[in-house]
């Protein structure tokens, strides 16, 4: 299984006050080539596709049209970064098609995407950015447990715990 992983897009990103749209689609189309020619079986995006967590909307067509390509040359899996919106990123994941699965929910920590394979099944497990405020609760160990401490090491070991 050939498995291409990348991340950190930072879709709608400014530098000195000059837009990037036009470098960003030019990223894209070489990924998908790059894709296309190496015979990319899995496409992990871990994170950060988005620059802001409301990301324009040039950058929202830009990702949309990345994913569509991408995904009808291999199974893309997206976990959402710190600086993309867990809830914006992930609100189609029921909608969307089986060469793309967007991982943005806590409550699915523990349930793989699984890929088949000549040699067997693999399994991934789309951790996204787990800010300790938004998920220390809903990470506790029982519903009726203390929520868990303020901090990356205890939501994430928690997480893993899954």
């Amino acid at each position: 299984m050939r498995i291409l992983h990348t991340s950190d897009w930072h879709l709608g990103r400014t530098l000195h006050g000059e837009d990037l749209h036009a470098h960003h689609a030019a990223f894209l189309d070489h990924l998908v080539a790059l894709v296309e020619e190496r015979e990319v079986d899995v496409v992990l995006v871990a994170g950060d596709v988005y620059d802001r967590a409301v990301p324009g909307v040039p950058s929202v067509r830009l990702l949309g049209d990345a994913l569509a390509r991408l995904s009808a040359l291999a199974t893309v899996i997206v976990t959402p970064g710190n600086h993309d919106s867990a809830a914006r990123l992930g609100f189609a994941s029921a909608l969307l098609r089986d060469g793309l699965r967007i991982l943005a929910s806590v409550k699915a920590l523990d349930v793989p995407v699984v890929i088949d394979d000549a040699d067997g099944p693999v399994a991934f497990y789309g951790v996204p950015y787990l800010d300790p405020d938004a998920v220390r609760a809903p990470l506790a160990a029982a519903a009726d447990a203390p929520p868990l401490p303020r901090s990356h090491e205890a939501v994430l070991g928690a997480a893993m715990d899954r």
